[in-house]
C-alpha cells in the first residue's frame, strides 16, 4: 500500500509535466490573402500587382511605387527584421490584387511582417509655371 501511495506522489508531477508540453505556443497572426512570387524592385513581374517598384529606409517601413506613379507607405506592426537586407519581397494581397489592400509581405526566409497601416502618400503641390521661371531668373 505504501508503494502504491509513493508511485502515485511520483507519477502526478510527472503527468502535470507532460500536461504542460502538449500545449502548443502561441501561432503568429493568421493572414488572409494570396502570397505573390519573391520579385525584385523594379522587376516586370511586379507590374502585375500594380507595383513599380520598392524601397525599405529600415525595418519598420516599407515605400512602394505604383505604375501610375503614386506612393505608398507600409508601416508595419512590429519590426520586419531583416527587411533592409534582403532583394527579394513577396507581397501578401488580396483578390482582386489591388495595392491599397496589400496585407503585408514575406521575405525571402519565410519571415511575415503585416502591415499596420498601409497609406498613399500626398505629392507636393505642383508649382505654377510662373514660379518656375522667377526661381530660374534669379
Amino acid at each position: 500500500m505504501m508503494t502504491r501511495a509513493l508511485w502515485t506522489c511520483a507519477a502526478l508531477p510527472a503527468l502535470a509535466l507532460l500536461g504542460c508540453n502538449t500545449t502548443s505556443p502561441p501561432k503568429p497572426d493568421a493572414v488572409n490573402g494570396k502570397v505573390t512570387p519573391q520579385m525584385r524592385s523594379g522587376s516586370t513581374e511586379l507590374r502585375t500587382y500594380q507595383i513599380e517598384d520598392w524601397v525599405a529606409p529600415d525595418d519598420r517601413t516599407l515605400v512602394v511605387n505604383s505604375v501610375d506613379r503614386s506612393l505608398f507607405e507600409g508601416r508595419f506592426k512590429t519590426r520586419c527584421t531583416g527587411l533592409r537586407l534582403v532583394n527579394t519581397l513577396a507581397f501578401i494581397v488580396s483578390e482582386p490584387p489591388q495595392i491599397a489592400s496589400y496585407v503585408g509581405i514575406v521575405l525571402p526566409d519565410g519571415t511575415r511582417c503585416v502591415f499596420a497601416s498601409f497609406t498613399r502618400l500626398l505629392a507636393p503641390p505642383a508649382r505654377s509655371k510662373d514660379a518656375a521661371q522667377d526661381e530660374g531668373t534669379l
